[in-house]
């Protein structure tokens, strides 16, 4: 009796405490009035925080003697894997998600979804990450866009990959954008396997409108790199990856710095990516090897990689050390040695700074105190 007792009590303040607590949020931050059973239907069984319960529940409404629906979608969720967390997280993006036929809608998108490779974990990672794939329809969007592009990449595993990182691979406009996109590169003789690489390095770049993918298609093949090779999906992603101007004022900025138009171009077909570093980034690393290791612009040109590089995370330590190397005469001065810049974190720390540590005990301090908790092993 006593445990009845206060479970009524306890209902009676909970109840009051989410009618209260949603005048509250409405009239100070909401601009229409939230439905108090909404609120502890989203709270209660969707695990949604009062505030986000509050403002999902502008966007539906629930009524307590109908809840068979959403109760079912609930169900479906946790039934192929989504944590309490996830349902939380989706139903706070996609509210309208409860209201949802299950037979005849959600459940056969998770069963083509799970069918094709988006099993266990993977699933509920696709769907919180991208509800939109449930608003989608199944048989004249997604069943046609993802078997266009598992056709397309020819292996479950690179497809799943590609979707990973963008989902909207597969709720795009696949039929204007990335269908066309994609034959379109195929048409201009970029073979199968560098598109598929294409796509799993810059999958966003597919969701272009098809006049910006031709323009940059173009531009990499007036450059000189040819849709053939390997070289050149990567100049194209690093061309789509950016605006018309900021790759423009990229081009200023090396001009301002001393760079012709022929050494900026010949560094690009050398590593595309070096285009790819900040404005800010460009400036200083053309300074820092310039002015400080006393490069010349050749030599930058010869390993534009020096621009995907982190100065202070990777540069400088191994200047640090060579320059003590140097002075010690354990490394010729005269010897060319750019390339060690480029070598492996391995490789450079066994071969130069453990394998000299015993004559020059300082050696490795220098190197770990300017490099080592920011470095990331190569």
């Amino acid at each position: 009796m006593a445990n009845i007792g206060f479970r009524k009590i306890f209902s009676s303040i909970q109840n009051h405490f989410l009618s209260t607590s949603a005048a509250f949020y409405s009239s100070s931050s909401c601009s229409s009035v939230s439905r108090p059973f909404t609120v502890e239907y989203l709270m209660n069984s969707c695990g949604l925080s009062l505030k986000s319960a509050i403002s999902a529940s502008n966007k539906i409404l629930l009524v307590e003697n109908n809840l068979k629906n959403p109760d079912s979608v609930l169900d479906l969720l946790k039934s192929h894997g989504f944590s309490s967390t996830q349902v939380a997280k989706l139903i706070e993006k996609r509210p309208s998600l409860l209201l949802s036929k299950v037979e005849g809608n959600l459940k056969p998108k998770i069963v083509f979804l799970v069918g094709n490779g988006f099993k266990g974990s993977l699933l509920p990672e696709l769907i919180v990450g991208n509800p939109i794939i449930l608003l989608r329809a199944l048989d004249s969007h997604i069943k046609p866009s993802i078997e266009f592009l598992k056709g397309v990449l020819q292996n479950e595993e690179k497809f799943i990959a590609a979707i990973r990182r963008s989902s909207w691979l597969i709720t795009f406009g696949w039929k204007g954008i990335v269908k066309p996109n994609i034959e379109y590169l195929i048409g201009e003789g970029i073979p199968i396997s560098n598109i598929c690489k294409f796509i799993q390095l810059q999958p966003r770049s597919m969701l272009q409108k098809p006049d910006r993918m031709i323009y940059s298609v173009e531009y990499v093949k007036k450059l000189g790199i040819e849709p053939s090779t390997p070289m050149f999906v990567h100049a194209l992603k690093t061309m789509t990856g950016m605006s018309e101007t900021t790759w423009k004022k990229k081009f200023e900025v090396l001009k301002s710095l001393g760079w012709n138009e022929e050494q900026i171009v010949s560094a690009f077909k050398r590593n595309p990516y070096f285009m790819a570093a900040s404005e800010e980034k460009l400036r200083l690393a053309t300074d820092f090897y310039m002015n400080t290791m006393n490069l010349d612009l050749d030599t930058l040109v010869s390993y534009p990689t020096f621009f995907v590089y982190g100065i202070d995370q990777r540069i400088r330590p191994r200047y640090n050390v060579l320059k003590v190397l140097q002075s010690k005469n354990l490394v010729s001065k005269e010897k060319k040695i750019e390339w060690l810049y480029t070598v492996s974190e391995k490789v450079f720390r066994d071969n130069y700074v453990l394998k000299y540590v015993d004559e020059v005990p300082e050696l490795l301090q220098i190197y770990d105190v300017t490099g080592k908790k920011q470095r990331k092993a190569t």
